[in-house]
């Protein structure tokens, strides 16, 4: 068998490769390549120190900030039926309008209480004329006890006056005595003894000491006299004022009934008022300017009978002033807590509204789309009962265009989504932070009170 033999050529680089050389990759791909891995090893180191923001999520709705303003229900302050509905769902009221009118039972009630008002008003005045009435009695009663009283001192002085006088002419009748007994001893002496008197004279000497005698007897008597008329002025006194404060008590009295007769009425007029307001109260009045949210009160078996308290309508009062309640975990509450105590106010939060398309980059807000700026204007001292934390969030614009929606299209009730902003960080720490599971800010210490530093002092009993 004969066999063709080849000469074989060593490999060189020497050796033509026309087509090798023609599949070689070309120079701005493999630049392309080198630049790609270095991208690949450089990006994720430049990467951890990007800026990035810390947020905390929570969810909640629109409330408005005023207690008073927020969703109140109407209720009926008096029971009866119903009579007519003023406003439907949806109906914009102002404060005083009308929403439903309640009849009572009885539909003459109004007529009777008018009846009754004129009635006790009459009884008032007649109360009040016999009040004045007394009081002009009590001053005259009054005056006369004065006038009594006056009269009967002025008549004790008097007698008091007669006293002193009886007293004057007995001195004076005694002294005219032992005149007149002197007198009649001389002339009896003159008449038994040298006869150079006449027995008429010593006669008349002896009838004018015995007059003078009689005058003193006279004198002690008038004394005596005026003594008693000075007792029966003091007693005089004390039967005018006895009477007199009698007669003013009576008359005080009477007055005293009359006042309290008034006041009786007065009461009666009290309590009619009252009972005229609550049949007033069947006129239901909007408390608030607002929107009409629901009519309940034809919903109950029945459909027209309500009691007081029952549920008539929710009305939703017009908000000057909304917030946006977001729940958030007790996890989180603490550091929120710890970042309004670090720098006196709190955190800004990022806002996205039920129905209004966003997209929120949680580490970049500044690129965020269709949210709205606010900022945690207070939170709850407590829980709700399940663990979170309720936090209140005011409108404040960071951005251009980032004022919240209008209250004709953002209303209450409006569900929300919020992102707490807290400390601001490299991505990288971000990442560890993460990675290991701590929390993005550490709550401060509780500021602890001052002890002295030295014991108190006891002190030793002596």
């Amino acid at each position: 068998m004969n066999h063709s033999t080849e000469t074989l050529v060593p490999f060189s680089a020497n050796t033509p490769l026309s087509k090798l050389t023609g599949t070689r990759t070309p120079r701005p791909a493999r630049w392309l390549g080198w630049l790609l891995l270095l991208l690949v090893i450089v990006l994720p180191i430049a990467l951890l120190f990007v800026p990035w923001q810390q947020t905390l999520n929570g969810r909640g709705q629109v409330v408005a900030f005023a207690p008073t303003e927020r969703k109140q229900i109407v209720t009926a302050r008096v029971n009866g039926l119903i009579g007519k509905w003023h406003v439907v769902e949806g109906s914009r009221v102002k404060f005083g309008d009308a929403i439903v009118d309640i009849d009572d039972n009885d539909p003459d009630l109004s007529l009777r209480l008018d009846a009754q008002k004129k009635f006790l008003y009459s009884r008032k005045l007649a109360a009040e004329e016999e009040m004045a009435e007394q009081k002009r009695a009590v001053k005259a009663q009054e005056d006369a006890l004065e006038a009594a009283v006056k009269a009967a001192k002025a008549n004790r002085e008097a007698s008091d006056k007669m006293v002193d006088v009886a007293k004057q002419t007995k001195e004076n009748n005694i002294f005219s005595l032992g005149f007149e007994n002197l007198r009649y001893e001389m002339f009896e002496k003159l008449y038994t003894g040298s006869g150079f008197e006449s027995k008429l004279n010593r006669d008349e000497a002896k009838m004018r000491a015995d007059r003078a005698s009689t005058e003193v007897k006279k004198a002690e008597a008038d004394i005596q006299r005026s003594q008693a008329s000075l007792l029966t002025s003091d007693s005089l006194i004390l039967q005018a004022e006895a009477t007199g404060l009698s007669t003013v008590a009576t008359t005080r009295r009477d007055l005293r009934r009359a006042e309290q007769n008034v006041f009786s009425v007065e009461r009666e007029l009290q309590e009619l008022d009252s009972r005229i307001e609550r049949f007033k109260a069947r006129f239901v009045k909007a408390p608030v300017d607002g929107t009409i949210f629901r009519i309940s009160a034809n919903n109950a078996e029945g459909g027209q009978y309500v009691k007081e308290g029952d549920e008539l309508a929710v009305i939703v009062p017009d908000t000057t002033e909304r917030v946006v309640e977001l729940m958030v975990d007790g996890l989180d509450a603490p550091l929120i807590a710890a970042f309004m105590e670090q720098t006196g106010q709190g955190p800004h939060v990022r806002l996205q509204f039920e129905g209004w398309p966003g997209v929120q980059f949680t580490g970049w807000p500044s690129v965020a789309i269709g949210t709205f700026g606010g900022r945690v204007k207070q939170m709850d001292p407590t829980d709700d009962g399940n663990g979170r934390f309720r936090i209140l969030v005011e409108p404040e614009p960071m951005f251009e265009d980032d004022d919240w929606p209008e209250g004709l299209y953002l209303r209450q009730g409006n569900q929300a989504i919020g992102w707490v902003f807290l400390n601001r960080v490299t991505l990288g720490y971000e990442l560890w932070r993460q990675l290991n599971g701590f929390p993005p800010v550490i709550a401060p210490k509780a500021p602890s009170q001052k002890k002295d530093s030295k014991p108190p002092k006891i002190k030793k009993p002596s």
